[in-house]
Formats: C-alpha cells, structure tokens, sequence
C-alpha cells in the first residue's frame, strides 16, 4: 500500500513533466495517466526502496518513447516529438556532433514547413532517394534535388544562430464591427486562442512564412499550418504569396499607441463646449417626444444620443462629414457584415483615449425587429451586448406578451444581469432606453438639424487626426485604416465626453452603462 501511495504523490510532478514534452494538456494528460499506470503493474519489480525515484523516471522516460511513437503512428505528420528519439542518418560533411546540436537540429526540421521537412525526413530518416521522394511525392527530381539542398542549407544556418524559441505569448482582445446575432458563432471564438493570437502579432506588419511564424513562436510547423489553416478559412489572414501569409484586419499595437496627443488635446479645447450645446439641446427635444428613458439622467442620454448620431446618423444621412473612406462592412463567410479589430496586450489599447467600443445586435421576433445599441466607453461601465433571443425577451416584455417557459429563464437570466429587473408591483420592465420607429425617425431629424452646424467644424479636426494616423497601419491595410477613420469620428466622443465629466458639465452615475433599444 505504501507504495501505491508514492506513486500518487508523483501526480503533480508527473504531470508537469509530461507538459514540458507535449504540446497539449491532453495529451499530457494521456501522457500522465500511462505512465502512472505501468508504475502500478511494474511496482513489484523495484527491489530497493531508496531507489523509487530513480526507477520511476526511468520507467517514464521509456513510457514516453512509446507514447510518441504511437501518436507518430495516428498522425499524418512527423511530429518534432517523433523525431527527438529517431537516429541521424545525415550523410553531408555537415558536423552536427554535439547532443544539445543533435536536438536543436530535431526540433528545426519539425519547425520547418512541409515543402522541406518532408523531403528532409525521408531522405535522412527513412533512407530514400530523390528519385524515390520524387516518385512518392510526384514531383520532378530535379524539384526533390534542390529542396533537398535547400533545406540543407536552411539547417545550417538555423542551427548555428537559432537561441531559445520557447513561446513567448503575446495577447490579443479581438472583437468585430458590423453585426451578428448567433452567440455560439461569435467569430473572435474561432481565432483567439493563443497561438492564433501570436501568429496574427507576428505576421501582422510583415508576410511571414511558416517557417518564419516557428521559430518565432517557438511552435512546431505541423501545428503552424493547422492554425493558418483556419486563419484563413475565418477570413483573418491573406496570403500574398503561396509561402506567405499577413494578418488582414487593424491591430492596435505599440507604434499606434498614444499617437497625437497634442492633436486631441487641440481638438477637446476646439469643439467641447460646442459639442456640449448641441447635445444637450438634442437630449431635452428627444425626451419631449417621449421616449422611455428608463430613469436616466440627462446626461447619460446626452452621451448614448451623441454616440447614437456620430456612429450611426451621420454615416446614414451626412457622409460627407465623415473622414477617410467610408463604406458598407464587407460580407463576411458567415453571411454577416463585419470587420475583425484587434487590440494588442500591454499596449493602451482599449484604453486610450480614442477608443469607443459600439456594437448592434438585432433579432427577428415575430412581432416586429429591435436593434440593440452598445457602447463602451468611460465614464460607463462595459456590460455585454444582447443577443438575438435576448432581444426577444426584451421586445416581449416591453410588449406585454406572455412568456414562454424557456423565455422566463433567459428573463431571469436578464432580471440577473441587470438588463430587467422587477417592479415595485412585481411587473418585470425594462431597464434600457427604448424609442419607438417614430421616435427614431424624430431623434434623427432633430440630430440633423441641431447639429448642422457643428459637425463641419468638427469634422475637420478629426480629419487633421485621421489623415496623420492612417499613416502608422501596414500597406495592405490602408483601406482599413481609412475606413477606420469612421471609427475615430465616433471614438473622439470618448475623450470629449471625459472633459465634459472633469469639468463638472455632466454627472455619469457609478455603474452607468451606455445603451438602447431602437424599433426598426
């Protein structure tokens, strides 16, 4: 019994150990479990006691042999893992003598792209000619000959300055412009995970091969291919060239970071009070024409009507004021219009004060369409937008309509959430501003001609800012970062609507969130 007990207490340090030499939990979990269990069936063979240790590592060592070489087995790929334990049959004048060299050059092949790694496995490690390799992989042998020197070549140089290419993660938030309604097909899901994340990060100012893209991450080509390979079904990356790829959205990185600061401080001293007028102005004409606001403040309705007119109004009705290029999102595999945007860890960000996040979400309910208007930006609270069937719960309690059972649950959910709540009779109501079509159509009309004259001198210093930043994206996104320049015409109501609090002008409750409901 005591035995079976030390080989539980070697849990922790055996699953550790598997972490280190394989390339999913999974599988070191599996990893774990094996070895774990051929040290129970094997414990009656340890005869001194004082030697557990030594002879449990031994018997994991051999356990991890036969671990990769089944997984080699169920695999269409040479893993890096696989060639770790496979003897060198180099037969060029290259020296590559010393164990730790020896590794390096196993772990270099597997980090190489197919086109070389392949050709390099079955001449050195399965004995294969070129005219063999050539008749297997049915290319001309002169194509097999000169791959085969090229991959040479590339070991050579790799292994004499190649350092330690452990991954070092870098973090990307992605989110989308444009709109979606399916939560489960929310398309960030598919690409944020961390090896995508970096794989964007370092292709992201210049093309990168999958080469380039392994050593940089440290990452085994074989698992470099499988994420461009959805990179590019997600519409995330481009290839220019069949050997290359290159992130295809805008990544706020360091070289964005904190760009024209004197530039927004000359724009908040030129139109804050104006801005100020007009909506303020705007907000007491919108709430004459009763709109339910839900008990908020003027001032909270002052800055959703000034995000709602900036990022939706104007792109509609007045164009001509919007700097850059404006157009439609383009549609995407999904069926939706939208663009993916990324903002890179250790960077402001999100955080900078040029930055407003807006999403709309719409349903289908059968009893008319309502849209649902997001905005994230201080001094309000950040809370998640609301999906298709939420908005049903919304559009069905605002209607008076009865609840089916599986809408009562997502109502509780909401009531939770703080999206609906309960009245003092007990009536669950609403917690969001809602405008009626006509009311929409009021606010819309009244915004154009409220603000008639402000947006031109308004729109000329955001073009001042857009034009100067346009200039720090990559090449190939240069129609983004012009149609970005929409975002910024919207997004520059951040830093004015934190001068508005700092001085006074408006009060924005802790907690407040930035959103409404409109009926289409």
């Amino acid at each position: 019994m005591v035995d079976y007990e030390r080989i539980a207490m070697m849990l922790d340090k055996t699953f550790a150990w598997a972490m280190a030499r394989t390339f999913s939990r999974e599988e070191a979990e599996e990893l774990t479990q094996e070895v774990l269990s051929q040290a129970v069936r094997s414990i009656g063979e340890l005869r001194d006691e004082g030697k557990f240790e030594p002879w449990f590592w031994r018997l994991a060592y051999i356990q991890l042999k036969v671990f990769r070489r089944g997984r080699a087995k169920s695999r269409s790929y040479i893993s890096y893992d696989v060639l770790l334990d496979t003897e060198l049959m180099l037969e060029d004048s290259y020296d590559f003598i010393a164990d730790e060299e020896c590794q390096q050059l196993r772990r270099r092949i597997a980090q190489m792209s197919a086109a070389y790694r392949d050709i390099i496995v079955m001449h050195y490690y399965e004995n294969m000619t070129c005219k063999a390799i050539a008749h297997k992989l049915k290319m001309p042998e002169g194509t097999v000959t000169y791959r085969l020197s090229m991959a040479r070549e590339k070991l050579k140089k790799e292994c004499s300055i190649m350092t330690e290419t452990a991954l070092r993660p870098t973090r990307l938030n992605i989110t989308i412009m444009g709109d979606f309604r399916n939560e489960n097909e929310y398309p960030p899901l598919f690409i944020s995970d961390a090896l995508s994340q970096n794989i964007l990060c370092h292709a992201y100012r210049e093309p990168k091969t999958i080469e380039q893209l392994s050593i940089l991450t440290g990452v085994p080509a074989v698992y470099i291919e499988d994420r461009v390979g959805n990179l590019v079904k997600r519409e995330a990356v481009i290839q220019p060239t069949k050997a290359t790829i290159q992130t295809n959205f805008l990544i706020f990185d360091e070289i964005t970071s904190d760009y024209g600061e004197d530039i927004i401080d000359d724009i908040i001293s030129t139109v804050s009070d104006g801005f100020y007028d007009a909506a303020y102005r705007l907000a007491e004409e919108t709430i004459a024409i009763g709109i339910q606001t839900a008990g908020r403040s003027v001032g909270e309705i002052m800055c959703f009507l000034s995000a709602v007119l900036l990022s939706a109004i104007v792109p509609d009705s007045m164009p001509e004021h919007l700097p850059g290029k404006f157009g439609h999102f383009p549609r995407r595999y999904d069926g939706y219009r939208w663009k993916y945007i990324g903002f890179k860890e250790g960077t402001n960000g999100g955080d900078s004060r040029v930055s407003m996040g807006a999403e709309r979400s719409m349903n289908n309910f059968e009893h008319g369409k309502m849209a649902h208007y997001h905005f994230n930006f201080a001094p309000f609270m950040y809370r998640k937008f609301l999906f298709d069937y939420e908005i049903d719960v919304c559009q069905a309690v605002l209607q008076g309509a009865a609840l089916n059972d599986k809408q009562a649950e997502v109502a509780a959910e909401l009531i939770a959430k703080g999206y609906l709540e309960k009245d003092s009779g007990g009536q669950t109501v609403c917690t969001i501003p809602v405008f009626t079509k006509e009311q929409h159509d009021l606010f819309a009309k009244a915004a154009r001609a409220v603000f008639a004259d402000f947006l031109p001198v308004y729109a000329a210093k955001i073009k001042q800012y857009v034009d100067g930043h346009v200039k720090l994206f990559p090449k190939h996104l240069k129609e983004d970062a012009l149609f970005n320049g929409f975002n910024i015409f919207s997004a520059m109501f951040k830093a004015i609507a934190k001068d508005w609090v700092a001085r006074g002008k408006v009060i924005i409750p802790d907690g407040a969130v930035c959103d409404g409901f409109f009926m289409m």
